[in-house]
């Protein structure tokens, strides 16, 4: 069976980017290792999460693990939604 996996889609917030995009990675590197992903556009790296403590000064110290604590210690909004077997991405209510 394959491992599980997650997506995420977002828009870079590199000054003169903004290129949004979509990327997969696995559910126990994202809960337990280190995530990074480039950006279609402007080709930077953005930290998704970080379990092992490499980027410290990017996550205050290693408090912030993944880019879901990243944006709310920001007070942005984090939207997390389900994507059935047809495609159709679902969000429900926080």
């Amino acid at each position: 069976m394959p491992e599980p996996r997650l997506s995420l889609t977002f828009t870079c917030t590199v000054e003169a980017c903004h290129t949004r995009s979509t990327h997969q990675f696995t559910r126990r590197s994202y809960e337990k290792g280190i995530v990074i992903v480039q950006c279609p556009g402007c080709k930077n790296r953005h930290l998704i999460a970080d379990h092992l403590g490499w980027f410290k000064e990017s996550t205050k110290d290693g408090k912030l693990k993944t880019v879901e604590d990243l944006v709310r210690a920001k007070g942005e909004r984090v939207r997390r939604g389900k994507v059935d077997e047809g495609g159709v991405v679902e969000y429900s209510p926080e």
